[in-house]
C-alpha cells in the first residue's frame, strides 16, 4: 500500500481541494483509493466530495465499538472511499499520542492500492508524526514569499522531527535533534551541517545514522494557484533551499495554475478533475498523478461520462 501524507506550513493554500482531486484522479486510474481527512477537529474534506454529515470519524475508534472498516464512506466515485476526522466537536484536535499511535496503526492496515491523508496546517508533532508515516508525502505551497517561507520551515520540522524518533533511544543527541526546543537565534541559522557538526562532538558513530535518516527523507512539492512563468520558480526556489540547507532531495512534481474554475467546483461541492476533467488546473493535475503513478494519465468528459485512458510508463521520475 501507498501512504502519501499531503501537509504544508501555511494554512489557505488549497491543501485540501488538490488532495481531493488527487485521490479522485488515481482512483479513476484504476487504483483503490482511500481519502482521509487529517485536520482533526476542523474537517472539512468530506464538503469537497459532496457529502454533508459523516456518519462516522476518527474519534469513533476511541468512543464507539465501531469496527474500523465502519469508518470507510462511501464516495459515489469508483474506486474512492473516504474517512472522516473527529469532527469539530470540543476537544476533538487534542489528540494524545497514544491515540496517534491508534491511528497510525489503523491507517497501515487499511486495504487499498493508495491512501491519502490530507493534514491540517502547521508543525504540530501530531502533524509531523503523520507525515512521516511516509518517506514519499506530498508538500504544498503556494508561490507567494511568506508561503515558500513556511513551506520551508515544515520540510525542516518533519525532518528533524523524523531524526528525534529514530534517534530517540540515544538520549545524549535527542537535545541535538529536538527541533521543537531550539532557542529563536538557532531556529533562524540551524542547517544539517550544523547538527552534523553537533552531532561528531558527541558521538561520531551515529553520522552513518543521521545520512541514512535524511537519504530516504524524500518529500515531494507542488505548488499550488500558479499565475506566471516566475511563480513556478517557487517550486525550483523550495527544492535548491531544501539541498543547500537540510541536504535533501526534495521532488517537484508538478504545479496547479490558478483557476476561477476550481474556486466554483469547490462552492458547488464537486472535486475540479471530475467537473471539467479537459480544463487547465486538471490537466496539471493528471500530470502530477502521472509522476505518482508512473503512468501517463489522460480524461475526457463526453456527455456526462469520463473516459480515463492510462499508458504505464518504463520508468519513474517519483522513484529517481
Amino acid at each position: 500500500m501507498n501512504i502519501i501524507p499531503v501537509g504544508g506550513g501555511k494554512g489557505g493554500i488549497g491543501k485540501s481541494v488538490i488532495s481531493t482531486n488527487l485521490a479522485v484522479g488515481i482512483a479513476l486510474s484504476g487504483q483503490k483509493v482511500v481519502l482521509m481527512d487529517g485536520d482533526f477537529g476542523a474537517s472539512n474534506l468530506h464538503a469537497l466530495l459532496g457529502i454533508s454529515h459523516p456518519l462516522y470519524g476518527f474519534q469513533d475508534l476511541f468512543t464507539n465499538d465501531k469496527a474500523p472498516d465502519s469508518l470507510l464512506i462511501e464516495t459515489g466515485i469508483s474506486n474512492l472511499k473516504f474517512i472522516s476526522s473527529a469532527g469539530d466537536n470540543p476537544g476533538s484536535a487534542n489528540i494524545d499520542s497514544e491515540r496517534v499511535k491508534k491511528i497510525i496503526s489503523f491507517i497501515k492496515k487499511i486495504d487499498a492500492d493508495t491512501v491519502i491523508l490530507d493534514l491540517g496546517p502547521g508543525t504540530s508533532f501530531n502533524v509531523l508524526d503523520f507525515f512521516n508515516i511516509s518517506s514519499k508525502g506530498i508538500i504544498m505551497s503556494s508561490p507567494e514569499t511568506t508561503s515558500v517561507m513556511k513551506t520551508f520551515s515544515f520540510i525542516r520540522s518533519a525532518l528533524f522531527r523524523r531524526l528525534s524518533k529514530k534517534l530517540k533511544n540515544l538520549s545524549a543527541l535527542q537535545k541535538l535533534v529536538d527541533y521543537s526546543k531550539l532557542s529563536k537565534n538557532d531556529l533562524e541559522t540551524y542547517t544539517l551541517a550544523t547538527l552534523r557538526e553537533n552531532i561528531k562532538k558527541v558521538d561520531e558513530t551515529q553520522i552513518k545514522k543521521l545520512d541514512e535518516i535524511v537519504n530516504e527523507f524524500k518529500p515531494a512539492i507542488i505548488i499550488n494557484r500558479v499565475r506566471n512563468k516566475k511563480d513556478l520558480l517557487a517550486g525550483n526556489n523550495l527544492v535548491n533551499l531544501a539541498k543547500k540547507y537540510l541536504e535533501v532531495e526534495l521532488n517537484y512534481i508538478g504545479y496547479i495554475v490558478e483557476s476561477d474554475g476550481v474556486r466554483e467546483s469547490t462552492e458547488e461541492m464537486v472535486p475540479f478533475l471530475i467537473k471539467n476533467p479537459q480544463s487547465k488546473p486538471s490537466g496539471n493535475l493528471q500530470q502530477i498523478i502521472g509522476a505518482l503513478t508512473n503512468t501517463d494519465l489522460h480524461l475526457v468528459k463526453e456527455d456526462g461520462r469520463i473516459f480515463v485512458s492510462k499508458q504505464v510508463r518504463l520508468n519513474s521520475g517519483w522513484d529517481a
